[in-house]
């Protein structure tokens, strides 16, 4: 994107931009699509990034003219946005049971023949679910699906090979109405593992995986094609790129990494997450940066070290720690202090509100402008509808419409 100025535009810092505002720093934004792009290609791996994390067509485009494979989502509402929008190959990581939803995705299949999709199946019930739905509306070639693995209390996924050899013969069983393209997990659950036990848990579940896919080519269950194996939340991707590429098959398969946060990376969660990748691996590859902002007004300083901004819960994402304080502007000035200093501490949030205690002799006051930045961006892109492109200066040299 052209970032050149001109006197019309605005400046975040100047308090031309009406606040709280949701910006991404958008030369960061473009050397994190570039970098975690070729992470991906020098490792043989396919890179289909979440773009749920986003929900953002004009950050769609770039990352598929960057060399995506494709785009996952997980919902029909997200997989319409995406094919108002043009995109060409997608992922759904996820179950396609209801009928509107597999009709909606038998029409576009028909619709375009250039139209690549996939889904999940995990029981016997759900293939027939399926498979029933798409006979009733005839797209004219089979759905693609992947036969997903899952863990003991976790979310979707059979439990056990068995169970995927059955739910793999069902799928046979459908004849021309389905075709079994690959096996597919996700291994993100460790996040929530302690830490001492979450690389354990991600090998043991890769593991599985591969037994899932050795015994389904053993059974010459798939269908035409090279195999597809897929996992890759954004936190743990090195060791799904190390244990699915050294998968052995009777026949050629390729891995498809589903990380998304890469594009934006985080303050929080996933930088904690991004050290241990370089610490497993003994290198700083992917080098990522943080490129996702809230700016907030000071609305308040009501006690000593007590700072009261104009952004809360629903403007920023808490599931993943509260944001932290990254810079503080003196109203009229434009000048940026980062807040490096110990103290700075998001207490409490309320809707529209976030506490901040402040260390002594803070230098906030009423209408200067603090940043704020957001772990896990997931949850801080689905409160925004529009969020700002800025420069390195904070000039704004574009938006990015969300569609959730």
């Amino acid at each position: 994107m052209n970032a050149s100025m001109t006197t019309s535009q605005r400046n975040v810092l100047r308090e031309q931009v009406r606040l709280p505002a949701c910006v991404l720093r958008d030369g960061a934004v473009e050397r994190n699509i570039a970098r975690f792009q070729l992470y991906a290609e020098s490792r043989g791996v396919l890179l289909c990034p979440h773009a749920k994390t986003t929900m953002s067509p004009a950050l769609f485009g770039r990352q598929l003219a960057a060399g995506c494979w494709g785009l996952t989502f997980a919902t029909c509402a997200q997989l319409e946005v995406a094919r108002r929008h043009g995109v060409p190959r997608v992922f759904y990581a996820n179950q396609l049971v209801g009928g509107p939803d597999i009709r909606y995705v038998c029409d576009e299949l028909a619709r375009d023949p250039g139209f690549d999709f996939y889904c999940l199946v995990d029981s016997v019930a759900g293939v027939r679910l399926l498979a029933e739905g798409v006979s009733r509306a005839g797209p004219g070639r089979p759905v693609n699906v992947l036969v997903e693995g899952g863990t003991a209390g976790g979310r979707c996924g059979v439990r056990d090979v068995g169970t995927a050899v059955k739910v793999a013969e069902e799928v046979r069983a459908a004849g021309p109405r389905l075709a079994l393209a690959g096996v597919e997990g996700f291994e993100g659950f460790a996040q929530t593992r302690e830490a001492g036990r979450r690389e354990a848990d991600v090998r043991e579940f890769l593991g599985f995986l591969g037994l899932i896919a050795g015994e389904l080519d053993g059974r010459e269950l798939f269908g035409p094609g090279d195999v597809l194996v897929s996992a890759g939340g954004s936190a743990f991707y090195d060791l799904v790129i190390e244990s699915l590429t050294a998968m052995r098959l009777s026949r050629p398969h390729r891995v498809v990494l589903r990380s998304g946060c890469y594009l934006t990376q985080d303050h929080g969660a996933y930088a904690g997450l991004l050290e241990d990748i370089h610490r497993r691996t003994g290198s700083a590859e992917p080098d990522l940066e943080p490129a996702l902002e809230v700016w907030t007004q000071v609305l308040s300083v009501p006690e000593p070290g007590l700072v009261i901004l104009s952004a809360g819960r629903r403007d920023f994402g808490q599931d993943a720690r509260n944001p932290v304080a990254l810079a503080h502007v003196r109203r009229g000035t434009a000048e940026l202090r980062p807040l490096r200093e110990a103290g700075w501490t998001m207490a409490a949030a309320s809707d529209q509100h976030a506490h901040m205690t402040a260390p002594p002799g803070h230098g906030v006051e009423v209408g200067d402008l603090v940043a704020l930045g957001p772990s896990h961006p997931c949850t801080t892109f689905d409160k925004w509808r529009e969020i700002h492109l800025v420069d390195d200066d904070y000039n704004v040299i574009g938006t990015a419409a969300t569609y959730f």
